[in-house]
């Protein structure tokens, strides 16, 4: 593929910039029923939907979007860093994995690869991400990655025929684990 590819081979996991060869199974990833429906934004995509996001994707410095992969499979799923605040040193981070690598321990590797590259790397204070109440199995990865909860959008998301909060988590660099990936 000749990309570039930035990681620690000791976690397994690494990310890479997205190629327009990956904009079919991102598609596919985000049209899965586990997937979309834990997000904020629930619209349907497609090929040419994501082609259009792709191209509106280059050159905006407050976006950058990444495929995470590990030495036996070149895609696992999407990292995303968006609302990029070069000034204050905040970004808003998430993934979403395959469903099939789902309990494999990729999200948690995926979080401590992402701390590492907006902590040592970009220079970032704060990490933040929005997750909904219901959504357990990320409450607790996120919780064990160091975030904290810090505040909710009481009721302000609607799935299932019903409103849920939009929790807010954040993690800053001094309250980081010692643990370093």
């Amino acid at each position: 593929m000749g990309t570039e590819i930035w990681g620690s081979s000791s976690r397994g996991v690494a990310i890479r910039p997205i190629e327009e060869t990956d904009l079919e199974r991102m598609a596919q990833l985000r049209a899965d029923m586990r997937v979309w429906t834990q997000l904020g934004d629930i619209s349907m995509v497609n090929l040419k939907s994501q082609q259009d996001w792709f191209r509106g994707l280059q050159g905006d410095p407050c976006r950058r979007y990444f495929i995470l992969c590990s030495a036996s499979r070149d895609f696992l799923g999407i990292v995303r860093m968006d609302e990029i605040d070069w000034i204050n040193r905040s970004v808003r981070v998430g993934g979403d994995i395959l469903p099939e690598f789902h309990r494999q321990g990729y999200g948690a590797k995926m979080f401590e690869l992402l701390k590492k590259y907006c902590f040592d790397f970009l220079n970032m204070h704060r990490l933040w991400l929005l997750v909904l109440e219901d959504n357990r199995p990320a409450r607790e990865l996120y919780l064990k990655a160091g975030f904290t909860e810090e505040g909710r959008q009481r009721q302000a998301i609607f799935r299932d025929g019903r409103y849920q909060d939009y929790i807010m988590m954040s993690l800053l660099r001094d309250g980081r684990d010692s643990e370093r990936p």
